[in-house]
């Protein structure tokens, strides 16, 4: 028993030290830990600013006059990754007050500005993105200038994006058109003549019109020259 008591006791007593050294390990970590988040805190701040300004010139440029962009960077608990808390904050017009984008912004506008910050913050390692009318309440030159856009933010990963602007359609490489029947809808892939007469169509309603398919024709022509 005497042995046995005396194994026991000096494992207790490592254990107590190991204590210890681990408490003073943990101060030493956890000052680390704030130190380089603070540190993060400060370059999420920069790259924030940053990316307001950037996304602000695409927003713009996609048909909002005068948006406003905030990342707000907060502080909260400290966790793996740092001690903030970042909000996204949205108004269409500087004369409204900018409020988080989830709450205020409509499907159009999130989708407009999902794809100005992923072109103003870098695509980064997405393989498949998915826009849904993200062209809702524009047309003409803005509408082209978002097909440039979709068709940049494609190099190197699928995009996929459901619109009914002949302007956009024609920046891409592959056109489907979705066509319903009662409750059943149908996916038909179209090429050549097919998609000229189809472009016609979003363009006006005429798809057999012969003015209809040489612009038609035009907006694809000016798409593959971008």
């Amino acid at each position: 028993f005497a042995a046995v008591a005396e194994r026991r006791a000096n494992e207790l007593t490592g254990l107590l030290s190991r204590a210890d050294d681990l408490a003073d390990e943990l101060e030493t970590r956890l000052a680390e830990a704030t130190a380089a988040a603070a540190t993060l805190t400060a370059e999420r701040g920069k790259a924030a600013r940053k990316l307001e300004k950037a996304a602000i010139v695409h927003l713009r440029e996609l048909g909002m006059t005068y948006p406003v962009v905030e990342l707000d960077v907060a502080a909260t608990e400290l966790g793996p990754s740092g001690a903030d808390r970042i909000e996204l904050r949205l108004a269409s017009d500087r004369g409204l007050v900018a409020e988080p984008a989830t709450r205020t912004a409509s499907g159009g506008e999130l989708s407009r500005l999902t794809l100005a910050l992923r072109l103003a913050g870098g695509i980064g390692d997405a393989a498949v993105i998915a826009f849904d009318e993200i062209d809702a309440g524009i047309g003409g030159t803005t509408a082209r200038e978002m097909g440039k856009k979709l068709a940049a933010l494609s190099t190197g990963r699928q995009v996929f994006c459901v619109t009914h602007l002949p302007q956009v359609a024609a920046h891409a490489d592959t056109h489907y058109v979705v066509e319903r029947s009662g409750s059943t809808a149908r996916v038909r892939l179209i090429r050549g003549d097919d998609q000229l007469t189809e472009l016609s169509r979003m363009l006006g309603g005429l798809p057999d019109s012969e003015r209809g398919q040489l612009h038609a024709a035009e907006l694809l022509a000016a798409a593959r020259d971008v």
